[in-house]
């Protein structure tokens, strides 16, 4: 078949069957270009996106200026479009057909085939490519970054690991090594940053486009393991199963890459030590603010006088877990000694001292909850906490606008202390209009035992007396939990809400009316299906069967959709007891 003959064929079925196929982008730009050409590179195109090597090398053999063509608007040739479209075969033999020059062709964003493979984290095509043309590594692309940079960009860490020895950094200059290093920092790819410290340890002291430090970058990333329900998720995992260390899933900052910079930075002279924690922003507190608490323990371990540092409003590390309300942090002062008592007394330069701060509304995504009411007891457990641990003259104590912590408290928990009780309200009066429901069925139903006086003798699964037996316990059961919810719902419409009742009692009594509303609906169905089997005789098999799974949705339904409240609430139960306590962290 002769060249003409394919790109016929290949226009023909494109005609007929999607005629919008080919935007007018992918036409070759070159000017004065006839049919025949534009349809050659459409052709080209087309079989680089559907991995049709043989198509391809039939064009290619007959024009091999074809490998330059620009065949998108990007001016993306061949090899990109088939690295794009993951056709490893099709690159393999397409690069095997190439000089090792041509493996290097630029589009129009300087990308070679091999930065768009690293991009996306086509391991084997970039081994290809490498395979081929080792200088392609060197060859710098979007941004002006060579690939190991844009690989470490991507989040390619494993990538990213493959192209580290491949990558010459004594051809790298030194804006491109610092780029590198602290790319390698943002997207978390640690074991190639600590690979570039060791390598050149001047990085420690190195700042970003935005004038930030390694240390500045490190302490303002998120700490995950401090999220309530990893660490509720933690106390259950090691309490039942010992050998299961949740804390290696998640991803956090080495120690060991710390350590270096921290020990880097050390050796510096003071006043630069202080120019490279202080700016563009105090990095204790940066850490301090986003939760980061493996950051602060390791900056203090070794340099435990950190701990009397103050920002611009005069407030300590601990004055600042407070304001974000930083729980883990805020937990290390149980492990400082005596320095804890020191702490406690300061104020800020507006007279707050740390029970004022724990008073005021904190940023809404601090606040920790999904719930009005979750968001009232945690600001409630955080000022009682507070509270302990401030001197008793502090609890009275006015700041520079007259007002004592519990009046910044009152004032700023207002709107939130008013959206908890109408959200506990709401909740109790729907789920008690169904308790209720459900306990007027079951008292009626309990007035006669179906089937009891009929002649059907033959019930499914189970004797006739047995399903009697079950009808009137899960019927008894129902009218049971169903009043027992009914009470527990209604006590809270009749409840004061004052604000002692959002730590413990309020949550507790709408998760036990939740939960006996559940069992009632079970136990409802259960006893539904019982008077079924006991009334109907059934002839075919299979209606029973039927019947139960039906009877079972209610069920299921129930738990998928209030499974989260329901979760919420025994969370907040449970996690109420454990927010405050000393750190497992040791400074000292």
């Amino acid at each position: 078949m002769s060249m003409d003959q394919v790109v016929d064929i290949v226009v023909e079925a494109c005609s007929l069957e999607n005629p919008d196929h080919f935007p007018e982008v992918l036409e070759c730009p070159t000017s004065k270009t006839d049919r025949k050409e534009r349809e050659k590179c459409r052709a080209l195109y087309l079989a680089a996106l559907n991995c049709k090597w043989e198509t391809a090398k039939k064009i290619l053999s007959e024009d091999r200026k074809m490998l330059h063509a620009r065949l998108t608007k990007s001016a993306d040739t061949v090899i990109h479009i088939a690295v794009t479209a993951k056709c490893t075969n099709f690159v393999k033999d397409l690069l095997h057909f190439m000089t090792v020059e041509e493996a290097a062709i630029l589009n129009d964003n300087n990308d070679t085939g091999l930065c768009i493979a690293v991009v996306s984290g086509m391991m084997e095509i970039a081994e290809l490519f490498v395979a081929k043309n080792k200088e392609l590594t060197m060859i710098r692309g979007t941004r002006g970054l060579v690939p190991l940079g844009m690989a470490a960009e991507a989040g390619q860490d494993k990538m990213a690991q493959y192209l580290y020895p491949k990558t010459d950094f004594a051809r790298l200059n030194r804006n491109e090594r610092i780029s590198l290093f602290f790319i390698s920092l943002s997207n978390n790819l640690y074991d190639l940053a600590s690979k570039i410290l060791e390598q050149d340890p001047t990085m420690a002291c190195e700042r970003d486009e935005n004038q930030r430090t390694a240390l500045h970058v490190l302490a303002q990333k998120e700490d995950m393991t401090s999220r309530d329900g990893l660490k509720m998720v933690e106390r259950c995992t090691s309490s039942y199963f010992k050998s299961f260390n949740i804390q290696a899933l998640i991803p956090r900052v080495p120690h060991k890459l710390l350590e270096s910079l921290w020990e880097e930075v050390l050796e510096q002279p003071n006043d630069e030590i202080s120019k490279l924690l202080t700016k563009p922003s105090l990095v204790l507190f940066d850490a301090g603010m986003s939760g980061n608490v493996e950051f602060l323990v390791v900056l203090l371990r070794k340099y435990p006088d950190l701990l009397w540092e103050v920002d611009e409003k005069g407030r300590s590390i601990f004055h600042v877990a407070v304001v974000h309300r930083q729980e883990n942090i805020f937990n290390l002062i149980y492990n400082i000694g005596t320095m804890k008592d020191y702490i406690v007394g300061n104020a800020d330069k507006d007279g707050n001292n740390m029970l004022h701060l724990a008073g005021m509304l904190p940023h809404v995504e601090r606040l920790g909850a999904p719930r009005a009411n979750l968001q009232m007891q945690r600001e409630l457990l955080w000022f009682k906490e507070v509270e302990k641990i401030v001197r008793p003259s502090q609890r009275y104590m006015k700041n520079s606008e007259g007002k004592t912590p519990r009046q910044i408290f009152i004032e700023t928990h207002e709107r939130l202390l008013k959206g908890g009780k109408e959200d506990m309200k709401e909740t109790s009066n729907s789920c008690m209009l169904v308790a209720t429901l459900i306990s007027t069925v079951v008292f009626t139903a309990a007035l006669a035992v179906p089937g009891a006086s009929s002649n059907i003798t033959n019930t499914p699964f189970f004797s006739k007396d047995q399903w009697i037996m079950i009808f009137i316990l899960s019927n008894a059961l129902s009218l049971f939990t169903s009043a027992a919810s009914i009470v527990l719902l209604l006590s809270l419409l009749t409840s004061s809400y004052a604000e002692s009742e959002f730590v413990t009692s309020l949550h507790a009594r709408l998760m036990f009316g939740l939960t006996t509303l559940f069992f009632a609906i079970t136990a409802m169905v259960l006893a539904f299906i019982a008077a079924i089997f006991l009334i109907f005789d059934y002839k075919f098999v299979w209606i029973p069967y039927l019947l139960a799974s039906l009877a079972s949705a209610p069920v299921i339904l129930f738990i998928v959709l209030h499974f989260n409240l329901w979760a919420d609430l025994i969370r907040s139960y449970y996690w109420s007891k454990f927010l405050f306590q000393r750190s497992k962290h040791t400074i000292f």
